[in-house]
């Protein structure tokens, strides 16, 4: 079901009517016969909504009705059913169709069609030439029974078996429904005499027994009629109805017509013939006889709104989100802004408080300095006695080794050792340098073995190893006095020795 601005129109063989209707809003726009000059008025209304969908109603003597009981299909099988049975039983008639009501309920419970066809319909040509050469998109054209079936709804008639008698122009159609659905429907036209309150009722009588004998009817059902007629002249076919056993009949005035499709009352009085078709402006077409090729630009139109909606909504969720991104970037600047105004107001208080302070006695250097030195000081100093007597064990331990130079550096600030530094020489030196090397890696492994020394390196050597380097000396024979000192310095590093 679609709510949107369209136009309905109600074609019979000798004019046509049109309906503008939008929800809550419609506008009758005239009536135009089948001549020449209609065709031209009826082409102006249309080229000025030629982008509006189009209903076609219509209402003619020349329809036909078949109920038929076909297989329970779906998809493909099933358009390829109706089409065959609609060929069948319509042969070459261009405007048919098919309804699926319902679905038996026991047996292979097959669905039940209705089957409508108008097979002489070429008085819609020229109508139909006319929305072609505008491009009217064409929704569909359905019977006006079927129109009816939805006023019904709106008068909510509960009888199952109803049959609605319905003079909106100059003639009489009677429409049967079971169950609020469309089964049966004739027109019977305008030259016929039905005036009389006999005629007319002799003619609902007729209807009756011929839906009674092709079994449209079941033989004990009453039938409950409703006479619909704006003129009047229905009303006195209620008592000669109401007179038989298998009727009851009913007359519905306009007044009531009026307040179940929500028209006022002299716009309905005036124009009598929009009551049915504002009761299908806004539903959707079950029984639709129009063929495919006239549904194509409807098809096309439908795709169109349908592009322009999804990008409107598209458009729309952009613009909400490009909203919410800079609500969001405005509330992050008015946060900045807020911590700019605390920072400078703190800065601002931090410089009142900084004037009240007293000069400063020493730049930031000293104090650093100070600290520094500070901490040395508080620092437990090296126990210097702990490493002489270190130094002396190792030593007594290589008695040709004598001790010339001690030097010692307290690293403990840094890297939390003592580091001493030896010069000795091996006397007397015979002069053997293999030896001398065995002497001096015996004493640096003997101080290596001393608790608390972390590590002892060779720093000067009596030997010069370098590649690059020139050999030069002399052979000296004499006393021991005149014999020549193999002297060396090694590097030993102690942990922490605290007092």
């Amino acid at each position: 079901m679609m709510f949107d601005h369209r136009l309905i129109l109600l074609a019979t063989p000798r004019q046509i009517g049109v309906l503008d209707w939008r929800p809550g809003r419609m506008h009758w726009l005239g009536e135009f016969r089948a001549t020449p000059e209609g065709l031209n008025a009826f082409h102006r209304i249309i080229a000025r909504n030629a982008g509006l969908p189009v209903v076609l109603v219509a209402d003619t003597v020349e329809e036909d009705y078949r109920s038929e009981i076909l297989p329970h299909v779906q998809g493909r099988a099933r358009a390829e059913l109706l089409g065959r049975k609609l060929r069948q039983v319509f042969r070459n008639a261009r405007f048919t169709g098919a309804w699926r009501q319902a679905r038996e309920a026991s047996g292979r419970r097959d669905d039940r069609y209705l089957l409508a066809a108008l097979p002489d319909a070429d008085w819609l040509t020229p109508w139909l030439g006319v929305l072609h050469r505008e491009g009217a998109p064409l929704a569909g054209i359905t019977p006006l029974a079927l129109a009816y079936q939805y006023l019904l709804a709106r008068l909510r008639t509960p009888s199952t078996h109803v049959l609605l008698a319905c003079r909106l122009g100059n003639g009489l159609r009677l429409s049967y429904y079971h169950n609020g659905l469309l089964r049966f429907s004739r027109l019977i036209a305008g030259d016929t005499p039905t005036q009389s309150p006999g005629n007319a009722a002799e003619e609902i009588a007729k209807t009756q027994l011929y839906m009674s004998g092709q079994r449209i009817l079941p033989r004990e059902a009453r039938l409950h009629v409703l006479l619909l007629d704006p003129t009047g002249q229905l009303d006195s076919a209620q008592a000669p109805l109401n007179a038989d056993p298998a009727f009851s009949a009913r007359a519905i005035d306009l007044a009531t017509l009026a307040r179940a499709l929500h028209i006022p009352d002299d716009f309905l009085r005036v124009t009598p013939e929009v009551a049915p078709l504002a009761a299908i402006a806004s539903e959707a077409l079950p029984l639709n006889l129009a063929p495919a090729d006239l549904l194509q630009p409807h098809t096309e139109f439908l795709w169109r709104r349908g592009l322009r909606a999804a990008a409107g909504v598209i458009a729309f969720l952009g613009a909400g989100m490009t909203a919410a991104y800079w609500l969001h970037a405005q509330d992050l600047s008015d946060q900045a802004a807020r911590l700019a105004q605390q920072v400078q107001r703190l800065e601002s208080r931090y410089g009142a408080i900084a004037r009240t302070f007293p000069p400063d006695a020493a730049t930031p250097e000293q104090l650093a300095q100070t600290v520094t030195l500070a901490g040395r000081l508080d620092r437990p100093q090296t126990a210097v006695d702990t490493l002489l007597a270190t130094v002396g064990a190792a030593l007594q331990s290589t008695p040709g080794i004598v001790l010339e130079t001690l030097r010692w550096r307290d690293d403990s600030l840094t890297s939390g050792q003592a580091r001493l530094e030896i010069d000795a020489a091996l006397v007397p030196f015979q002069g053997n340098f293999r030896a001398a090397m065995q002497d001096i890696e015996g004493f640096m492994r003997v101080l290596g073995a001393v608790p608390g020394v972390t590590g002892v390196s060779l720093v000067r050597s009596p030997v010069n190893a370098d590649s690059t380097g020139t050999l030069s000396g002399k052979t000296i024979e004499g006393s021991a006095a005149n014999m020549p000192v193999a002297r060396f310095s090694v590097s030993a590093n102690f942990a922490e020795i605290a007092r």
